[in-house]
This record gives C-alpha cells, sequence and structure tokens, in this order.
C-alpha cells in the first residue's frame, strides 16, 4: 500500500513540475515574441530605407521635370543616371512621367529595376499638386514594391519652404521571400537647396507615423519625435529619433548628432541599448 502511495505521490509531483515547467516556457516565449528585437528594427529600417527612397525618387523626377531650365540629363545637376529611360505624357490638365530602370540602374547608391510612374495637375501655378505614384515590377535594392503612394506638394508652407506629404500603403517583398506591409503618413520640408538647380545641397526634415506588419503578424508602429535629418550626398539619415512600439513595448531608435554613418542606437524600454547597422 505504501509502495502504491508513493508511486501516486511521484506521478502528482511530475505532472506539477511539467505544468509549471511548461508555463513558465509559454512565459519566456511570449516575452520574447512581445519585446522589440534587433531583427524587427532591421527588416522595420530596411522598409524605411525602400519608402524614402521611393519618396525621394518621385519628387526629384517631379522638380527636374518642372524646372527644366535647371537640369539637363547631359549635366552632373540631374539625380539620375543615364540608364534611366524618362518618358513624358502631356494631356490638357495633367503630366505622365514614366522613369523606366530597366533590368537594373544605379541610382546614387541604389538598385532599382522595373518601372515608377508618376502623375499630377499639370497647371504650374497650382499651390498644391498631388503626384501618384504607380509601379510596374519596381524594385529598390533587390525588393518588388507593390500597392499605393501619393505625395502632396506645397509650393510654400508656413515656413516658406516647399513642404510635401506622402500617403503610402504599400508591400515590400524581399528576395527571399520574406514579405512587410507598410501604411502611415510621412512629411517631408525641404529646408536647404531650393532652387538651386543642385541635387547634392538638398536638406530635409521629415516628420510623421507609420505602422509596419511584419511577415509573421507582428505589428511594428513608428512615429517621429524629434525631426529626421536627410541630407541627399548621404545615404543615411544624419540625426532624428523615432519611438517605436511592438505590443506593450517599446523603444526609441537615434540615427545620430549630424554625422553621415550607417549607425544608429535603439533603446529599448528596460535601458538595454543595440547599436544597429543601417542597410
Amino acid at each position: 500500500m505504501k509502495s502504491h502511495y508513493l508511486k501516486l505521490n511521484l506521478v502528482a509531483l511530475l505532472t506539477i513540475f511539467l505544468f509549471v515547467s511548461c508555463e513558465t516556457t509559454d512565459e519566456i516565449i511570449e516575452e520574447q515574441s512581445a519585446a522589440l528585437t534587433s531583427d524587427d528594427i532591421t527588416a522595420v529600417e530596411e522598409v524605411d530605407m525602400v519608402m524614402e527612397e521611393i519618396t525621394n525618387t518621385a519628387e526629384q523626377a517631379f522638380v527636374e521635370e518642372e524646372n527644366g531650365d535647371l537640369f539637363t540629363r547631359s549635366s552632373s545637376s540631374s539625380f539620375f543616371p543615364d540608364c534611366l529611360t524618362k518618358t513624358v505624357v502631356t494631356t490638357n490638365l495633367t503630366k505622365h512621367v514614366t522613369l523606366d530602370f530597366g533590368d537594373g540602374c544605379e541610382v546614387r547608391g541604389h538598385f532599382m529595376a522595373g518601372i515608377m510612374i508618376l502623375s499630377y495637375e499639370k497647371d504650374p501655378a497650382l499651390h498644391t499638386r498631388t503626384i501618384t505614384v504607380e509601379f510596374d515590377s519596381f524594385r529598390i535594392d533587390h525588393k518588388l514594391i507593390e500597392g499605393s503612394h501619393s505625395i502632396l506638394r506645397q509650393r510654400e508652407n508656413e515656413n516658406g519652404n516647399p513642404q510635401s506629404t506622402a500617403t503610402f500603403d504599400v508591400n515590400v517583398t524581399w528576395d527571399n521571400g520574406d514579405t512587410a506591409s507598410r501604411t502611415g503618413e510621412k512629411v517631408r520640408e525641404w529646408i536647404e537647396g531650393v532652387g538651386t538647380g543642385v541635387w547634392s545641397d538638398n536638406v530635409y526634415l521629415i516628420t510623421g507615423h507609420w505602422n509596419t506588419v511584419r511577415r509573421n503578424g507582428d505589428v511594428i508602429s513608428g512615429e517621429v519625435t524629434t525631426a529626421l535629418r536627410r541630407e541627399l550626398v548621404c545615404r543615411f539619415l544624419v540625426s532624428g529619433v523615432i519611438d517605436l512600439t511592438k505590443n506593450d513595448r517599446s523603444g526609441s531608435l537615434d540615427f545620430g548628432d549630424g554625422t553621415c554613418d550607417n549607425e544608429a542606437l535603439l533603446t529599448l524600454d528596460d535601458g538595454t541599448e543595440i547599436v544597429i547597422t543601417l542597410h
């Protein structure tokens, strides 16, 4: 009889141990899934770069087309290399600008392929014009871009500077099959280099907010809390802060003090600091 009770007690203890162990493991997995990781930030940052280059490419094409007297394709002042084929079709009310990068074209440090089509109202006297951006097998740095993107361009904001507000709902697909979607809004104020006809002195301040949904369903939200500074001579953002949230966890991504480099500092809500290499 005593042996029988002993066996029952051992079984009960083992059951309790396994239950507690599984519960603890589940909590650890759930906690790890909830936290922002460097892998999350790398994926989000790559989408950030894609979105920035879409807006940048569309805006530069618009500016060069509307200020043709300042830009010529044979001049180094043009943002675009000779590998781009540009076609312009003008109707009574609109312009359609097709940028064909073919099978691949290097544009200021970024690989672009496929076609981007811009459509906007022709009248240059309008204070605001909306640029509708369409994609046809368009890729940036070997990532396929699909979806909708539009830019509301304002000739002058309250500071007297040109400003654009981009609204987007796009899907990004990596060559390895990984995917992410991005929705949101980004405001770019053009603060330096306006009207010079040289792209290399252009500087922008960027604000906005957006959501990124990764392939596994994780949603990572970003909001600019300190305006991001983009100098076109640098491939990367040089300063500014984005606050990030994932589930109930948060962190901030700081792009530095104005130095052109490929690093940003991620600070998690528990104080952990991680150096992120930008791509």
